[in-house]
């Protein structure tokens, strides 16, 4: 993920509750997964099938958290540029580039044409994630939700490569620091971009590097309020975190997909 992506998308769980206004009258169109409001008359079917492919790439990550989203279809808001996206309902701020809504009313994207591929799989994979943690009256920790999310959206219109590690770290910070800390909006853009990589670094090592189903049970013992740690041990039977850290440390790329080790990277 880009650190120009994480930016944009950051802030994106701070939607405001949405109210009634133009995007209420605009035309509507149903796919197999979506139901699309979209501003603008001559739309691009072409962004309605991008957004159902990208759905087809998230639904065998995570349909074990929310098996509903093969039934439900979410709303999407698509606005026809950027200037009616930062003017419409939503009043996101100046930098987004898509978010996500999750409330007892309504569940919904907004996004703006051209659909950007990896913003939109990034705030889908946020609005399923946020979903499931609010069937129990609970946010996920932003390690999780952005690293899910950073994960997810590298994937969205391409086969997973099952030798892909995710990206290379120059100094990660301790694994106890990144589970209790999320970016700011006032952090360094270089830190950012940094801690965005190793969450999606560590939730990848989750996701890929143990059986598929533990994840799903990693994720509904933090649900319960179950401390990262304790959950840890509990899932993957790591003694602690330092133990955790070490075999993350020991599993993660030195040097990008397909580009040789020297004998120092050994």
């Amino acid at each position: 993920m880009s650190v120009l992506r994480a930016l944009l998308c950051w802030l994106s769980l701070g939607a405001p509750a949405a109210r009634a206004d133009a995007e209420a009258s605009w035309a509507s169109q149903e796919t197999l997964h979506f139901a699309i409001s979209h501003e603008r008359l001559g739309f691009s079917r072409g962004d309605h099938n991008r957004i159902d492919r990208i759905y087809e790439a998230l639904q065998p990550e995570l349909w074990r958290l929310v098996p509903w989203m093969s039934q439900e279809k979410t709303r999407i808001y698509l606005y026809k540029d950027q200037e009616s996206y930062l003017q419409g309902r939503f009043k996101p701020p100046a930098w987004s580039g898509g978010l996500f809504l999750v409330s007892a009313e309504e569940k919904a994207l907004a996004l703006y044409e051209p659909v950007d591929t990896e913003v939109a799989a990034h705030e889908l994979t946020h609005l399923y994630l946020h979903t499931y943690f609010r069937e129990k009256e609970r946010s996920p920790p932003p390690w999780l939700d952005e690293g899910l999310a950073a994960m997810l959206q590298n994937e969205a219109l391409g086969l997973p490569d099952p030798r892909d590690k995710g990206p290379v770290l120059s100094s990660p910070l301790p694994v106890k620091d990144l589970l209790r800390s999320r970016p700011e909006s006032d952090a360094p853009r270089a830190w950012v971009g940094a801690w965005y990589q190793q969450a999606h670094s560590v939730v990848r090592f989750l996701r890929r590097a143990h059986i598929e189903e533990s994840f799903a049970e990693l994720c509904g013992r933090i649900r319960k309020g179950e401390d990262a740690g304790s959950a840890l041990k509990g899932v993957y039977g790591y003694a602690d975190l330092a133990a955790f850290e070490a075999a993350w440390l020991a599993w993660r790329p030195r040097k990008p997909l397909g580009q040789p080790l020297g004998l120092d990277d050994q």
